[in-house]
């Protein structure tokens, strides 16, 4: 049993499948060949003395991959083969460098019990572990469970140079040289090209001395071509006995293909795979070879010379013609194989022949026999399932290049190519989409479903798998005339979009699916100019961005959570909600109207800080236990950088990226850490001083890092600007500077610069410091005559109050602050290009100084910089203050933290119209369910309104200015103006409170009790309403007739609950906690989890980040048809209804 659930947490392991030595039809060397290589690779993994690392250093076409294929073959017949890694391009998975250490460990784990006894408890609290670091994967699934294995063992990784990794050095290499002294008994047998970043990482001080390498392109050519001369005669000599030929192929013949093929097994490779054909003799295509012209440029040695052809071109063109031979006057299937090899060729992952006929619209029969005639130059099985790949890169290179592919029948133009599959992947999923596609139970999560790699594989095929996978990586690469296209994308975003999103979630692809949405929206920008559909792109963008939690684990809640969850003005509400079930939950109120209002970021822990990777396409954000690395495209987690040690609360804690991207550095209190951001690695350690830090800055080199920080910061004037020496790890004061307000630090030359406000007499100084050895002045701006624009709001009364907000580097423009108002400056000419704005925060200016926002407590604010002055041009309501706003260095996005959670706004789209302020809603549901009383905020009106018709049958006045409302039988309830109301609500036909749709009714007022103000709040239950006076006081009523039931002091009683009168047993009983709570429910298991589940724990909706965090009372309803949730923000509430 415990095997089974051991097996269960390493299967749902993330890794790459088919990574192993064992998978697919590699071939090793053929015996005799490679010996002196082999010989030293054998020599090195039998002698533990010897360094743990070996690099296979070889050009393309060296047989690499042979070689490591052999080795693999060999240590597992030793025993000492613990782990294979072979690297490919062709595949997402194989080529991602954060799925290397989870492969391994899965098959470690399976080879050493006492590895798996180690791996799988970390397994079950850490199942996110391929989110984090390579530096933390590297340490907790291979490095801590090996060393207590304790077990020699050698681990294979082949052409890692095909991994996607845009490090100087490769990632993969700097983890392993901080880690590869800590397990000796580990060796790690590494091949790839001699690429830059490969070739840097091996020169690594860590792993310098650490390596044996072997070049496989600088070993004697006498003895490669006696290798290759071995390998002709075996295979050729197997091709003749199939075929019973005597005396083939002769010496001569095997001399002119060794000197043909330079050094290159692949040469040699490819001609066998040509010759042995079942279909044409060898002799004949022998002939085809020995008649091409002599070449004498080489593949490997010149790499390929663009003016000449080279012996592997004339090859593999010789190849062609020969294989289609038949063809030659047919421009119709000469069209259908460039279809064919081309999509074999441009697929972003490699497909089965029936995939690639439902994708171009061939019998699967006829691409079959194409795919036949060139299996010389394919991985190509006879096994139909089998993915079908170009058996070398060089092949792919050189039938998409027209200056070696000179014969057009067999030229494959990518743009052309790119522009069918983006059609073809559009029509594939126009056709086999639809609703509910695998039939999934309703509020299942995909990894409850337990057949559904049966379901998946019954109903999506290959090539609609692909499509959904793939389609804008085409589309992206279309130009030209894309009538078409555009003609299929639209019936793709108006009829398919959400059940796209159901095969994404269930494939695990919804990240990819952002990333298509952003790629779609740049096509739509550069090539088509479509409004609509553009405008309908960013959309969906934002639908997924900000529902990718549950729709990522839950392919039904696409339409259960985030179709009901999206807001009432988005272009997917207004085309797909009419698609969800009636007999679905249904939120009552608490929908925003547009994505206006920003996206969540997900994070474990309250935000403490953030910053923005220089290139954008990241987003760092530190908590009191680590950094988390967002993609600022899906926002998922992409790696966590843990903290040694927690940061204290009281601490104030800066993030900044290195100018390269490359490093990230963090400065709690006087603590600086600096990570490699690839590896997840601590490269420096620190302590930076002890004042109050308020900026963090790397130098433009990178050598340096600029800190300010403040020594008063009660009255924020006095500040110490510092630089720390990376290398060195010193700290130099430069200076201190007396500020009204933080001096702003900023990136200049080799060193900074940095800015600070000076009063002297009444008059204002902006001076512009150099940071050097000490502080110079190089700059002075005198901003009195300034003052005059700000007269209007008393700053000239209220000098002190006066502080400049946040400046703008590249255009010298500031925001001056008095106690709140704002305007803003150039400093340069003293013009105002902002006057009074009013009570707002947060200010900051994008890095080109064409935008500004700012924030107050309803909305976030962003002004664009027109001739000659800021005007208002878009902005985001909010429901608490926002701050630390950012833009992103492209002014795409704008990020802000509002009570510790981060909130980013896309800044892309047009404006959109100014919306109500929903969080003003007042609505209750009745008792029967049937009914729902709403109401505004402060206004006085009333509306009794049927669910199910949606007529208002009910008015009422209630003449006061509505805080709060309850309904219970026919009794209504509002609090508001310092007193509680009750009103019997009547109408024809009335029933305890039913009222017939359509019937007009009146409301009589039955008592009204002053109450004491503070923001009371109101509950009913049964006949009991409570009112509890913000932690002073609880006062329980009749409902029927204003009797006081009971008065509880809070101060006298602060443990004391209230329960109201009798409840069912499936109603979730009110209770009050202490005063210190602040009247705060427990908190309950399922909406922690941030679900909202019904009796038999279905999760029947995923609830919003900032929906979790407030108090809350939860009850399911009176009947078994509703739950009712209430919820209590920091200084206003909503409610929210599920009806179903």
């Amino acid at each position: 049993m415990h095997h089974t659930a051991d097996l269960s947490v390493l299967n749902n392991c993330r890794r790459a499948h088919g990574a192993g030595y064992q998978h697919g039809d590699r071939k090793g060397c053929l015996r005799g060949t490679r010996e002196t290589v082999l010989n030293d690779i054998e020599s090195w993994a039998r002698d533990f003395e010897k360094p743990p690392v070996f690099w296979l250093n070889g050009l393309a076409g060296t047989g690499k991959s042979t070689i490591a294929q052999t080795v693999s073959e060999q240590v597992f017949a030793e025993g000492l083969l613990g782990a294979s890694f072979f690297c490919s391009r062709d595949f997402e998975d194989r080529s991602d460098l954060r799925f290397i250490f989870s492969t391994l460990a899965f098959q470690l784990a399976h080879k050493y019990p006492t590895f798996r006894s180690v791996l799988i408890p970390f397994l079950r609290s850490n199942p996110d572990i391929v989110h984090e670091s390579l530096m933390n994967q590297m340490e907790e699934l291979i490095v801590k469970p090996l060393k207590s294995a304790d077990v020699w063992t050698v681990i294979i990784i082949d052409a890692l140079d095909e991994c996607k990794d845009n490090e100087p050095q490769s990632a993969i290499l700097s983890v392993l040289g901080r880690f590869v002294e800590r397990i000796p008994k580990v060796k790690f047998f590494i091949t790839g090209r001699p690429e830059p970043r490969i070739k840097d990482g091996f020169r690594l001080p860590l792993l310098v001395d650490s390596t044996d390498v072997f070049v496989l392109h600088d070993v004697r050519p006498s003895l490669i071509n006696s290798d290759i001369r071995l390998f002709l005669r075996h295979e050729l000599s197997e091709v003749a006995r199939r075929h019973r030929l005597e005396g083939w192929p002769s010496n001569k013949h095997i001399n002119l293909l060794c000197r043909r093929a330079g050094g290159l097994f692949v040469y040699a490779v490819a001609t066998v795979r040509f010759l042995d054909n079942r279909i044409h003799l060898p002799t004949r295509r022998l002939e085809v070879i020995v008649n091409l012209p002599e070449c004498t440029a080489h593949e490997g040695k010149t790499r390929f010379n663009p003016r000449s052809k080279t012996t592997l071109d004339l090859l593999y063109t010789s190849i062609l013609k020969a294989a289609f031979s038949e063809d030659e006057d047919d421009p119709e299937a000469d069209l259908k194989v460039r279809s064919t090899i081309g999509t074999v060729v441009l697929v972003v992952n490699p497909l089965p022949p029936p995939a690639i006929a439902e994708l171009i619209g061939l019998d699967v029969q006829e691409v079959t026999r194409f795919l036949t005639l060139v299996q010389s130059l394919l991985a190509f099985d006879e096994d139909s399932s089998q993915p079908v790949k170009p058996f070398h890169k060089s092949f792919p290179d050189f039938i998409t290049d027209p200056s070696r592919c000179t014969d057009a029948r067999f030229l494959v133009s990518p743009k052309i190519l790119h522009l069918e599959l983006a059609m073809n992947c559009l029509r594939v999923m126009n056709d086999g989409l639809e609703r509910n596609l695998l039939s999934l139970p309703d509020f299942a999560l995909n990894s409850e479903v337990e057949d559904l790699e049966t379901r998946v594989s019954d109903r999506i095929s290959d090539g609609l798998r692909y499509a959904c996978r793939s389609w804008h990586s085409h589309l992206t690469e279309t130009k030209g005339n894309v009538t078409g296209v555009i003609s299929r994308l639209r019936v793709f975003l108006e009829e398919k979009f959400l059940a796209w999103l159901e095969v994404v979630s269930v494939l695990g692809a919804v990240s990819g699916a952002i990333a298509g949405l952003d790629q779609l929206i740049g096509w739509l920008q550069e090539v088509s100019g479509n409004k609509e559909l553009l405008d309908t792109a960013r959309d969906y963008s934002h639908f997924v961005r900000t529902f990718f939690e549950p729709i990522s684990v839950s392919a039904t809640h696409v339409y259960h959570s985030a179709l009901e969850l999206s807001p009432f003005l988005s272009v997917v509400r207004k085309r797909y909600y009419c698609q969800r079930h009636a007999c679905l939950p249904r939120v009552m109120v608490g929908i925003r109207e547009s994505w206006e209002e920003g996206i969540i970021i997900p994070s474990k822990d309250r935000c403490l800080s953030y910053t923005w990777s220089p290139c954008g396409q990241f987003i760092a954000a530190q908590s009191r236990e680590a950094v988390e690395i967002h993609d600022s495209l899906s926002l998922e987690p992409l790696s966590t950088l843990k903290l040694a040690e927690p940061t204290p609360d009281e601490v104030t804690s800066l993030l900044g990226y290195s100018t390269d991207g490359r490093f990230i550095a963090s400065l709690s209190g006087t603590s600086l850490i600096i990570w490699d951001i690839q590896t997840g690695g601590v490269v420096k350690e620190s302590d930076c001083g002890g004042a109050e830090n308020t900026f963090l800055v790397w130098s433009l080199d990178g050598s340096t890092i600029g800190i300010v920080g403040t020594e008063d910061p009660l009255f924020n004037t006095s500040h110490v600007v510092c630089v720390y020496n990376i290398a060195s790890g010193a700290t130099h004061s430069a200076g201190t500077l007396e500020s009204r307000g933080k001096p702003h630090l900023w990136a200049y030359g080799t060193s900074f610069r940095v800015m600070a406000t000076e009063r002297v007499d009444q008059a204002w100084t902006i001076n512009i410091f150099e940071v050097g050895s000490i502080l110079t002045e190089i700059e002075s701006f005198q901003i009195k005559p300034i003052l005059r624009e700000f007269e209007s709001f008393r700053m000239k009364s209220r000098e002190d109050g006066f502080e400049i907000t946040s400046f703008s580097q590249t255009t010298h423009r500031i925001s001056c602050s008095d106690l709140g108002d704002f305007a803003i400056m150039d400093i340069r000419d003293s013009r105002c290009l902002l006057g009074r704005e009013g009570h707002f925060g947060s200010h900051c200016f994008s890095y080109d100084g064409s935008l500004f926002a700012a924030a107050n407590t309803r909305s976030v604010r962003v002004w664009k910089y027109t001739p000659d002055r800021y005007a208002r041009w878009r902005e985001f309501p909010t429901q608490n203050f926002t701050d630390d706003l950012r833009f992103s260095p492209t002014s795409s996005s704008l990020l802000g933290r509002t009570d510790g959670v981060l909130k980013l706004w896309c800044l892309d789209g047009p404006p959109t119209d100014a919306h109500r302020d929903s969080s003003n809603q007042v609505i209750i549901l009745s008792r029967c369910c049937g009914y729902i009383v709403a109401g505004y905020k402060w206004n006085s009106a009333i509306t009794i309104t049927n669910l199910v018709s949606q007529t208002p049958p009910c008015v009422i006045d209630t003449g006061m200015a509505i805080e709060k409302l309850t309904l219970t039988g026919n009794i209504l309830l509002a609090l508001g103006d310092g007193t509680i109301t009750a009103w019997r609500v009547t109408g024809e036909g009335m029933v305890d409170g039913v009222l017939p749709g359509g019937r007009a009714g009146r409301g009589d007022t039955i008592w009204t009790i002053p109450v004491q103000s503070g923001w009371p709040s109101l509950y009913v239950q049964d006949q009991t309403a409570v009112i509890e006076n913000r932690g002073k006081d609880i006062h329980a009523y009749h409902t029927e007739t204003g009797e006081v039931l009971e008065l509880i002091q809070l101060n006298q009683h602060p443990q004391k609950h209230y329960w109201g009168g009798p409840l069912s047993g499936n109603v979730r009983r009110f209770c009050k906690s202490t005063p210190e709570g602040g009247g705060s429910l427990p908190w309950d298991d399922t909406l922690r989890e941030g679900w909202v589940k019904d009796l038999e724990g279905n999760r029947l909706l995923w609830l919003p980040v900032e929906w979790r965090n407030p108090s809350y009372i939860a009850s399911p309803s009176y009947n078994s048809t509703a739950v009712w949730l209430e919820f209590y923000g920091s200084w206003r509430d909503w409610t929210v209804f599920i009806k179903f």
